[in-house]
């Protein structure tokens, strides 16, 4: 009992200890060049393929690409990049039953990552657009 109030209580620190992202770190922050549909269609289908039961029956609604920063745990140092969120259905072959999830792929000058929203505590720690950005 006791390791599991220290568990929660040091998680709870860790979550306090998100360290927001400055104005400075914005106006430093380098860009790619906003990824074209055949890079974002090329990327997404690659994670789907690894990502998804029956694949080939997912269909997938993604938005245009936004200037934004991320990163996967609140307190590391946030990637900047051009984000697309994309709501990817997929259909269980068996059952019929289809289940919708959201990822998260931002494209940066180092490399693509993915994100998957539904492990974020608050959501407003690890991703922002910098156009909601006032």
């Amino acid at each position: 009992m006791k390791a599991k109030l220290l568990s929660v209580l040091a998680a709870l620190i860790l979550a306090a200890c998100a360290t927001p992202v400055t104005q400075q770190e914005i106006a430093q922050a380098k860009f790619s060049s906003q990824p074209n549909q055949a890079a974002i269609d090329k990327e997404v289908n690659t994670y789907i393929k690894s990502a998804v039961n029956n694949p080939e029956m997912a269909t997938k609604e993604c938005s245009p690409p936004r200037k934004a920063w991320a990163r996967a745990i609140a307190f590391e140092k946030p990637k900047f990049g051009w984000m697309v969120v994309c709501d990817v259905k997929a259909k269980d072959r068996s059952s019929g039953d289809t289940t919708m999830k959201t990822y998260m792929f931002l494209f940066t000058a180092d490399g693509n990552y993915t994100y998957d929203p539904s492990s974020f505590t608050n959501i407003n720690n690890n991703v922002q657009f910098l156009d909601l950005i006032k």
